[in-house]
């Protein structure tokens, strides 16, 4: 049975795997402490005997005109997994926290050709808001 849940200060070594398994990147020990200190991002994180296969990432925007948003950058799980309703369970997780918080909306990007992601986020609630956004990038920085 897995558990969904958001890792917190002391889920160093299951950080570390999302790091290796998911983006094949070794660790930086001292970059994963501070991101998981931080109150304003996310990582909630499947797990079945000890052993991360799925995850989220997110950040809570601070807006000085309205309660914070949640904005969900990644959520990815491993293939062998895929379908079983993991993706949507982070996704009914990371919503509750928001509720609980009192935060005012959540937004995220994906790409129409994403075709598993649209639909993710379309039965969970998410609705694609125009046809019209264009996504600019500063890179290189």
């Amino acid at each position: 049975m897995s558990v969904i849940r958001r890792l917190t200060r002391e889920d160093g070594l299951l950080m570390q795997q999302i790091v290796e398994k998911f983006k094949s990147m070794i660790a930086d020990a001292e970059r994963i402490d501070t991101f998981l200190w931080s109150d304003m991002d996310y990582v909630i994180a499947c797990i079945e005997d000890k052993e991360v296969i799925g995850f989220l990432l997110a950040y809570e925007l601070q807006r000085f005109d309205k309660n914070n948003m949640m904005y969900v950058h990644e959520v990815d799980v491993m293939p062998e997994y895929r379908r079983r309703g993991i993706g949507r369970r982070m996704i009914e997780e990371i919503t509750r926290i928001c509720e609980e918080r009192g935060l005012c909306k959540i937004f995220l990007i994906t790409n129409k050709s994403n075709v598993p992601a649209c639909r993710l986020y379309e039965t969970t609630g998410g609705k694609a808001i125009d046809d019209d956004s264009i996504l600019y990038c500063y890179e290189g920085l």
